[in-house]
């Protein structure tokens, strides 16, 4: 989070011996870019020193509920910056946290500040307290400001279908679903794909926290991304509202962050995946709706792999896609215009006049890019807003491409391994294919057979196990309904496990009904990672009465179809902040124990179990939800220990919390005074026990 001037020299441990230092200067980079006049000569010098600073920090507030969001937002800008302002260290005023003034609703913010103050400075040490505890439940993402520029572009609506071809690490994804996720409840689909299959499942980590039945993740080759059908017969498949190629690349614009950069770049790395990049746009184009917009993007400053390859694009297409003017978007974003014309450099590191040596003739400026629309391509350059440098450009569908051949001769598919390991690139993804094989760059493959793969070794809570849909009259359904008060206007049908067996042993899950035929008719054709939430658990100390517990990914779902006639006896209790805040603080607190005596006569009224949890959320605000479990003599918020932490900080404004937020602990795991002490295995459920699966921190390098 420190800002390191031109002649401070970071280290790297790669090289034999130990820590070395790296220069950030790289002769060839200077020479390459200087050439290409990426930027006037006046500005190069002002342009390269900030690509040898280290880059600002930037977050994002995220999640599914705008709402939430909005208050976290405020709780942000009412109680911590102003206490952020008019700060001096050693002489110097501190910067602020600011706004980047381009981001809809104020929800991105860059710091400036080192890590020293923020260590010893007491607000700033406070304002870090509040992003470490939002950021370990997901409230906030720490994200590139350059990065959050590709999913505003595409303008994702609650009812689209979107694909992101090359989703790794996922905060862009991430975006996706919460811009699908804007009304209450979408019908819209993500489809979050990567090439590499254990950074697939890293990917996970970062989306899963958003708690979304819309997402599902794949792992294909995004140059050859199978059709998905969606209907038993005829030519029904899925096609796509909204397509994002962040594609892999050579990944020199991350100079600021990534320093390998400076010791690594060569002009090898751009021209081996030029013909790569091109394919995978050329197939997002495929996926796409006609009507519908797509984006692709780099984070590299070459015009091989940005202007060279959006040309190829349009001319291929023959008048059926266009490049979108994306001038009146994002006001405050400052952007230049798409490079016309531009320099071709051989590996052997001579300027070439014309497709020799390897290089093909897509790579080179033809003289038709301003017909093509090349400059509405953007450009984001470091010294312009203290960014990293960015390529974006927007894409819309006019028509169909099914009289469109191609363009050219057949051309070689690009090995893009070794450049990107090399080159630290966020966007490792690997094709499939070993790269031997021809493939038209225009084709429309037919989805293959899965083939069996080497094993890989993957993260611990890694499922591998196949999507099997329930029956809707399943037994075990029909319990889950009776007993929870469901309504039956819950689309039973898109319940699932995961389990050759298919049936329900540990836990059941929800997808959206626009997902079921795109899981349960592709499962030999698509590697599906990741659908669904958790709707239920199973707890084996429960036989007799429901042994099925609510999750909190799915609480909100299930909410919302609580049958709540005359006469039911619905499982949702009510209570105020004080009792709340009781919960936060205590396990398993005693009925006897419990002040709220309202409070308690509901849960006396029901059996043991879990039930619904509702605290008024304020004037006008909706109620705030939690799954909690009523026991034989006590009862239990089932939060994670982050969760707590954060509810804590939050609406009671109670920091440090003792073991970061763990609540106090009875002596004896006992449910009543009159009841013997339960074995550790029969157990109710703890507040550390609450899921299947403990909630991970989310990843936010």
């Amino acid at each position: 989070m420190g800002r390191r001037g031109r002649n401070d020299h970071p280290r790297s441990r790669d090289q034999p011996g130990g820590w070395v230092e790296i220069q950030k200067r790289n002769a060839a980079f200077e020479e390459y870019y200087k050439a290409q006049n990426i930027v006037p000569q006046a500005e190069w010098e002002t342009f390269f020193d900030k690509c040898t600073q280290t880059l600002p920090v930037t977050f994002r507030i995220t999640g599914t509920s705008h709402h939430d969001a909005l208050q976290i937002r405020d709780t942000l800008v009412n109680e911590y910056v102003p206490f952020l302002k008019n700060i001096t260290w050693e002489g110097e005023e501190v910067e602020p946290p600011t706004k980047l003034p381009w981001y809809p609703d104020g929800l991105a913010w860059q710091i400036r500040v080192g890590k020293t103050v923020i260590r010893k400075s007491r607000p700033f040490a406070r304002f870090q307290r509040f992003l470490v505890v939002e950021t370990d439940v997901g409230n906030i993402s720490r994200q590139e400001a350059v990065s959050m520029i590709p999913p505003l572009l595409l303008d994702v609506q609650s009812h689209h279908a979107v694909i992101d071809l090359c989703a790794a690490p996922g905060s862009k994804t991430a975006q996706l679903i919460e811009a699908v996720h804007a009304v209450a409840d979408p019908t819209g689909i993500v489809v979050a794909n990567d090439s590499d299959h254990k950074r697939s499942h890293m990917l996970i980590h970062q989306v899963k926290r958003l708690n979304s039945p819309n997402l599902v993740v794949t792992n294909h080759d995004a140059q050859l991304f199978p059709r998905i059908r969606i209907a038993d017969e005829g030519e029904s498949y899925l096609r796509y509202d909204r397509v994002l190629c962040d594609v892999p690349c050579s990944g020199d614009g991350t100079m600021r962050k990534n320093i390998n950069v400076w010791r690594d770049w060569s002009i090898h790395n751009g021209l081996s995946l030029h013909q790569t990049q091109i394919n995978i746009l050329n197939r997002g184009l495929h996926l796409l709706k006609p009507g519908g917009k797509l984006v692709y993007s780099t984070c590299s400053l070459n015009p091989i792999e940005n202007e060279a390859v959006v040309a190829q694009a349009v001319r291929m297409w023959r008048g059926k896609v266009r490049v979108v003017d994306c001038t009146e978007l994002l006001p405050g974003l400052i952007r230049r215009k798409g490079m016309t014309g531009w320099k071709v450099m051989g590996k052997d590191k001579q300027w070439k006049d014309a497709a020799k040596d390897g290089i093909p003739a897509s790579c080179f400026a033809q003289g038709d890019e301003v017909e093509l629309g090349v400059e509405n391509c953007m450009r984001i350059y470091p010294h312009d807003q203290d960014t990293g440098a960015f390529f974006i450009t927007l894409f819309e569908k006019v028509a169909e491409a099914a009289d469109a051949a191609p363009a050219g001769p057949l051309k070689r598919k690009a090995k893009v391994d070794d450049v990107l390991e090399q080159n630290g690139s966020d966007k490792r993804a690997k094709p499939e294919s070993d790269g031997s094989e021809l493939e038209p760059i225009h084709s429309e493959p037919d989805p293959q057979p899965l083939a069996p793969k080497k094993r890989e070794r993957l993260p611990r809570d890694a499922n591998e196990e196949p999507f099997k849909f329930l029956p809707a009259d399943h037994p075990t359904i029909e319990n889950c309904w009776k007993f929870y008060s469901i309504a039956d206007d819950f689309p039973r049908t898109s319940l699932l496990v995961r389990n050759a067996t298919g049936e329900p042993v540990r836990t059941i899950y929800y997808v959206h009904p626009r997902l079921h035929p795109v899981i349960s008719l592709n499962d030999t054709k698509v590697k599906f990672i990741h659908a669904g939430i958790k709707l239920f658990a199973y707890q084996k100390t429960l036989e007799g009465i429901c042994p099925w517990r609510v999750q909190s990914e799915g609480m909100a779902v299930l909410y919302r179809h609580i049958a709540r006639k005359a006469g039911d006896s619905v499982r949702v209790v009510r209570c105020g902040l004080d009792t709340l805040e009781t919960l936060c603080h205590v396990t398993f607190p005693k009925f006897n124990e419990l002040k709220d005596k309202q409070f308690l006569n509901q849960l006396l009224a029901l059996t043991e179990g879990c039930v619904f949890l509702e605290v008024d959320g304020g004037e006008g605000d909706k109620p705030i939800v939690f799954p909690m479990w009523r026991g034989r003599g006590s009862v239990n918020l089932m939060l994670p220990k982050q969760d707590t932490a954060e509810l804590l900080l939050r609406v009671f404004k109670i920091e440090n919390v003792p073991g970061n937020g763990n609540k106090k602990e009875l002596t004896t795991p006992v449910e009543s005074t009159d009841a013997p002490a339960e074995t550790e295995s029969e157990a109710p459920p703890t507040a550390e026990q609450t899921e299947t699966d403990v909630a991970e921190s989310v990843e936010t390098a």
